[in-house]
């Protein structure tokens, strides 16, 4: 795959990201006033956009593999990466912030799990579909 498709491939993960940033940055004061934390909500912003980066190229290699099943154990094996990897990030965030914590920007980040698992197996269908039509 050449640059040019890779970075279209790839571009609704850094859209989301840009959206994600731009939004705890303008409403900073509003994310404060709701108990949300926007630091806690950027750092995971950033873990799972660096994640989906990581799980793209996961299914980037095994898509050249002739085996189908090779591809879909890379899209299931994403996924369980990211959750696996999040779940720890929170519970890591949880004990060292102790009283401090910002549970709302946990609930947050959950959420943004969601949107980037839903365009992790977006883009990894789309690979799939240009792959089966080459």
């Amino acid at each position: 795959m050449d640059k040019t498709k890779e970075n279209k491939t790839i571009a609704p993960l850094f859209i989301l990201f840009m959206i994600v940033t731009g939004f705890c940055t303008v409403t900073k004061t509003w994310l404060t006033a709701k108990n949300i934390d926007p630091i806690v909500l950027g750092f995971g912003n950033i873990l799972l956009f660096i994640l989906s980066l990581a799980v793209f190229s996961i299914q980037k290699r095994a898509i050249q593999n002739p085996n189908p099943q090779v591809f879909v154990r890379s899209v299931m094996l994403g996924t369980f990466i990211k959750l696996m990897i999040i779940a720890i990030v929170i519970v890591i965030y949880l004990v060292a912030a102790g009283e401090s914590r910002s549970i709302y920007a946990v609930i947050a980040c959950m959420v943004l799990y969601i949107f980037y698992t839903v365009i992790d197996v977006r883009i990894a269908s789309n690979l799939n579909r240009k792959n089966g039509s080459s």
